[in-house]
């Protein structure tokens, strides 16, 4: 278990008093909800939140309505129920809700008697910025009580944690503690400035005009005494032995930011995993809103690590939304964040290309967090109180497939999947995708 992971799991049971830290999470029975979730073990869950045109939750489909292509080959659907979530007016006064009126809801489960709302803070990869605003932004939302039969949770990467409970004086208080801690950020100063998008692009891409670029910026920021006429270093007029070492310690220093990179983002999705965990024992609904920039994940360890995630959520009944909160943000590229530049890169754009391409591609794994649990992602919107409070009520309705993958190369293979439901004017969200079980190891 990853550092991580363990200090979540002392926190949380010391918050909880729940023996949730288990190693193998697929070892857990499924948690009381309000309803029975029986899965088989070779098998994959697909949440399914349907709307209408005017973004109100669709409730009354039945397993017939769905289709679902695996690698666009139609796949049998083996289990099919309908999660019925908090009720029209269950979240507070005056707050934005993407739930509507229940229609024909015979076949949903009775709403749970009990929540549970984990606020879970990114405080590894917000800036002190935005960090700040978010907090604000969710001490203004829990000026209000929560909801009857709801308790709170605040918890964070680096070790917020309020207890679960009902007072939003503590969870206020565990909100104003957590503090800007400058783990996994870019080092300012480092030469050359190489981000982990970067790292990717010139080690596992192999991106000629990247590599090209970092060189450049090497030379520039070893102060190299040949400057061109521009007045910048161009890797051209750096001589024969020189360009050896920038070569080197250009690679080098790639090799520690896409190092570092990967570890983050296994981390980190571990720790979300040992969230889900350990909240799935907890009685009634259970929602876990993600609060964060987002962040890269580009290896097949990190997304099989995801893909894990959503597997424990949709067998556990959690839902995860997220919210970007960096709201609407820019992408050009702060005074403070210049370091040593590529004149190539400035002529063409590339270093706001890359800054803008990074930052897109940071909301996908929050996208994939809430498409594959039924959850909604909250972005490019500044109502980050409007927004807490949104993802607080959560779907009305969510259904869950059951899709057997009894005839599924067991090789760890990536599917993609396509949900369709035979109804006009409708939006689906859905979990995209999954990886095909291992075969079991063979024990010495």
């Amino acid at each position: 278990m990853t550092s991580p992971s363990k200090q979540l799991c002392a926190l949380v049971i010391l918050s909880v008093s729940l023996p949730l830290c288990a190693q193998d999470a697929a070892q857990q029975q499924p948690p009381d909800s309000g309803m029975v979730i029986q899965m088989h073990v070779n098998s994959v869950l697909v949440p399914v939140v349907v709307r209408d045109a005017q973004g109100h939750a669709v409730g009354d489909l039945k397993q017939e309505d769905f289709k679902v292509l695996d690698q666009g080959k139609p796949r049998a659907i083996t289990g099919f129920t309908v999660q019925q979530g908090a009720l029209p007016g269950s979240a507070r006064p005056g707050s934005a809700t993407t739930a509507g009126q229940p229609g024909a809801a015979a076949a949903a489960a009775p709403a749970p008697t009990e929540r549970v709302v984990v606020f879970l803070f990114d405080d590894r990869h917000l800036n002190v910025g935005d960090l700040e605003g978010m907090k604000q932004a969710a001490e203004k939302m829990l000026d209000q009580p929560l909801p009857d039969g709801t308790r709170g949770l605040v918890l964070s990467f680096l070790g917020a944690n309020s207890g679960l409970t009902h007072n939003r004086a503590v969870l206020q208080a565990a909100v104003e503690k957590i503090k800007f801690r400058q783990v996994f950020q870019k080092s300012l100063g480092a030469c050359p400035d190489i981000d982990y998008y970067q790292a990717d692009q010139i080690l596992n891409k192999d991106n000629k005009q990247e590599y090209g670029i970092a060189l450049e910026k090497t030379a520039s920021c070893m102060h190299l005494p040949v400057p061109s006429a521009r007045g910048d270093i161009d890797i051209d007029d750096v001589s024969p032995g020189q360009l050896g070492e920038v070569e080197t310690l250009t690679k080098n220093a790639a090799r520690i930011v896409l190092q570092n990179g990967d570890q983050d983002s296994v981390d980190s999705i571990t720790f979300i995993r040992d969230v889900v965990h350990t909240i799935s024992g907890l009685p009634g609904q259970r929602t876990l809103i993600l609060v964060s920039p987002g962040f890269l994940s580009l290896t097949p360890e990190s997304m099989a690590a995801e893909s894990q995630v959503l597997n424990l959520a949709a067998a556990s009944a959690v839902t995860i939304s997220t919210l970007d909160a960096r709201g609407l943000y820019s992408t050009m590229i702060p005074a403070s964040e210049g370091g040593a530049q590529s004149m190539q890169a400035v002529m063409t754009g590339q270093n706001i290309g890359d800054r803008s391409t990074a930052m897109r591609q940071n909301k996908q794994v929050m996208a994939e967090f809430a498409d594959g649990t039924g959850g909604t992602f909250f972005k490019d919107n500044n109502d980050l109180q409007g927004g807490l409070a949104m993802l607080a009520a959560g779907p009305a309705f969510k259904y869950l497939l059951e899709l057997s993958l009894s005839d599924v190369k067991q090789n760890g293979s990536y599917h993609a999947l396509k949900v369709q439901v035979d109804r006009k004017d409708v939006k689906l969200q859905a979990r995209e995708g999954y990886f095909a079980p291992q075969p079991a190891k063979k024990k010495k």
